[in-house]
């Protein structure tokens, strides 16, 4: 397997409340949207995961995890409360938007402050902020 949840799904998953991912070595992606849709919408647009009772996103050993969700989604998690991530996710180096994005790509104000990311500190600081920079005043890095 090496998308946990494509795009289609999702409407079937509006009650998952807690996503916890344990030793899975092919697991390339979590949330996948399929290549013809990022062609449908355009390489420019965002493909919007909704996941509305989100509370927490759990990652464990997950050796060739590269992203949370397709480079070109942002995930709509309003419940959202915590992410962990452990020391075996060393691939994965971007953290998705997961709030609505304005048209000019930042947050919205309104975006909750600290939204907790548990992780060691070697991975936080190994993040790349590129596509979102101003995303990273969101969140809230809490070491083990």
């Amino acid at each position: 397997m090496k998308t946990l949840l494509p795009h289609w799904l999702l409407p079937y998953l509006q009650n998952l409340e807690e996503i916890c991912v344990p030793e899975c070595d092919e697991l390339v992606e979590i949330l996948g949207a399929a290549t013809s849709e990022v062609e449908e919408k355009g390489s420019d647009a965002l493909i919007e995961f909704h996941l509305p009772k989100l509370r927490e996103l759990r990652l464990l050993e997950l050796p060739n995890l590269k992203s949370i969700c397709s480079k070109s989604g942002v995930m709509v998690c309003d419940s959202l409360q915590l992410i962990n991530v452990d020391y075996g996710c060393k691939k994965l180096k971007r953290i998705p938007p997961f709030v609505p994005l304005v048209g000019n790509g930042q947050p919205f104000a309104y975006a909750p402050p600290s939204l907790p990311i548990r992780s060691s500190t070697e991975w936080w600081e190994s993040l790349e902020w590129d596509d979102h920079p101003n995303f990273k005043n969101v969140l809230h890095f809490n070491p083990w």
